[in-house]
């Protein structure tokens, strides 16, 4: 009749192991014994663990607070912001791969591959094997430095790398705590003066490293060309706007509009005052001139009478004869003759000029009229004003107008002037920006050739002697009852609790019947597990 297995365990009480162990007590003794002494010298041939761990601080400099040169953003950050993310990254980044294969390399990849215990070399002869049996089993497809592009030589020194990247990174840890800027490298290795080395060469690596990822590379030289084709631009168009400053003439716009200003207010306020003094002139040059056409130019000063006339005593004189010779020319003409009567009125007229001529003349003295002459002299002297006064009206009249197209030219050349002043402090403040950004880039640059870094090594990689890990004592002490608890288990896996248990049965038969009916279903499930052991 079959049995079910788990029927057999819940009916086994901790007597039948008892007496499983009793019945089996040689083997479980011998068993424990060798398993102990076997652990033991495991554990005694089983290499040392020694550990060195160092400190690295993430100060806030430059890498986090600067921004590449070649950004226009804002080159600002939060102080307020937490800095885990830079601690976490910065614990990504000393557990990566480029940190550790520097590290090797830095170190050495044979020192780092290189056997130091029996374990190592245990780990090299297994791996030779293995490599000669991949190599047996590829030798059919064709070398494998071929397929891969790579010589045997490099093939090898590859592999041998990437063995101690991995040791590497196997020996080594980084921990970063919850709340802090500090990171921790701890490293477990079986050499103590490698374990150093390692992480001491990982933290100064990662140093440099460091400094590399903040890094903007190219931008001194970009910045080098930037600057000078700024200040060329800068140049040129500075020259271009004193040159045009000396063709128009200007110094500045707004200085040259204020003078304009000023000239042609101060032009009208003159036109307007010659205008209004040769109107006064003019209408005072009109007054003298009726006034002048109003006076007797000469006026007589003396008057001197009965002075005898010389011309009448002349004429008389004259007369005179010329009648003496007509009364002879009469004398012998008859008073028919026509010459006769004509000589008669010649002498008859004649007598009459004379008679009209006084034998007395009156002579007078005149002169010009000082008030006339003092009016004449005041209306030319007010003419001559006048005339000034239109001249210099004229003079100022075609003043205001030049200077009215002055100003129409100063305006149109104020719009060139303001673009070329536009270009030119555009160019200008594109030079200061490339200038300053070319000294941040220089000063960036001289202080990653300094290895400047934000992250500070606050604790060497620290060499200890002593092994990690629990003592020896209490190592043998738990192989030993590791061995003993393996013997215990064979034993009781080798008897049988439920064959004991059926021998206990059938040798007291009487006091299962004196126990009842519970008796009956004991014995009865007894002998249903040894049928089952039967089958």
């Amino acid at each position: 009749m079959y049995r079910n297995p788990t029927d057999l365990v819940t009916s086994t009480t901790l007597a039948d192991l008892v007496g499983s162990i009793r019945r089996r007590i040689g083997s479980v003794i011998v068993t424990g014994i060798v398993l102990s002494v076997l652990l033991a010298v495991l554990v005694m041939a089983w290499p040392n663990r020694y550990v060195s761990d160092g400190m690295m601080y993430v100060r806030l400099g430059r890498g986090a607070l600067a921004v590449d040169p070649t950004a226009q953003g804002a080159k600002t950050i939060s102080l307020m912001e937490s800095r885990q993310s830079e601690v976490i990254s910065i614990a990504k980044m000393l557990s990566g791969r480029e940190i550790a294969e520097r590290t090797a390399k830095q170190v050495g990849v044979e020192e780092i591959n290189r056997p130091r215990h029996w374990v190592d070399k245990a780990k090299r002869r297994i791996a030779k094997v293995q490599s000669r049996l991949g190599s047996a089993t590829i030798g059919s497809e064709g070398p494998r430095d071929q397929a891969d592009g790579l010589s045997s030589s490099q093939y090898a020194e590859q592999i041998q790398l990437e063995n101690a990247v991995k040791k590497v990174q196997n020996w080594v840890d980084v921990s970063i705590p919850k709340e802090g800027h500090t990171v921790s490298v701890f490293g477990q290795g079986t050499d103590p003066v490698l374990v150093q080395t390692i992480v001491q060469t990982l933290m100064d690596e990662y140093q440099r490293y460091h400094v590399e990822a903040h890094q903007a590379k190219g931008s001194l030289k970009f910045f080098e060309q930037q600057v000078a084709e700024s200040r060329m631009k800068a140049t040129e168009a500075e020259r271009a706007l004193q040159d045009a400053k000396s063709e128009m003439g200007w110094l500045s716009a707004a200085s040259a509009e204020d003078a304009m200003k000023e000239r042609i207010v101060r032009l009208e306020l003159l036109r307007d005052e010659a205008q209004s003094a040769y109107a006064d002139a003019q209408s005072h040059a009109n007054a003298l001139k009726n006034r002048l056409a109003e006076l007797e130019q000469w006026v007589p000063t003396e008057v001197t009478k009965g002075i005898a006339s010389q011309a009448g005593d002349n004429m008389r004189t004259a007369f005179y004869e010329k009648q003496v010779e007509s009364s002879e020319a009469i004398a012998k003409l008859k008073p028919t003759h026509p010459r006769y009567k004509m000589m008669q009125k010649v002498m008859s007229q004649s007598q009459s000029i004379l008679d009209a001529e006084g034998k007395e003349r009156e002579e007078t003295l005149e002169a010009i009229n000082p008030i006339y002459q003092s009016v004449q002299s005041e209306y030319e002297v007010t003419m001559a004003k006048a005339a000034g006064l239109k001249s210099r009206f004229d003079t100022l009249s075609e003043s205001v107008q030049r200077a009215q197209q002055d100003m129409v030219r100063m305006n149109s050349d104020a719009v060139t002037l303001s673009n070329l002043k536009w270009q030119s402090e555009i160019a200008q403040q594109n030079y200061l920006a490339h200038a300053k950004s070319l000294e941040e880039s220089r000063i960036a640059d001289e202080l990653d050739a300094q290895q400047m870094s934000d992250v500070a090594v606050i604790q060497n990689a620290s060499l200890n002697l002593q092994k990690s890990g629990p003592p020896r004592l209490m190592l043998l002490v738990l192989a030993c009852v590791v061995g003993l608890m393996i013997g215990v288990l064979q034993a009781i896996m080798r008897d049988t609790p439920v064959a004991s248990s059926s021998a206990r049965t059938s040798s007291e038969p009487s006091r299962a019947d004196q126990n009842g009916g519970d008796q009956d279903a004991d014995h009865q499930r007894v002998q249903e597990a040894e049928e089952a052991v039967a089958v």
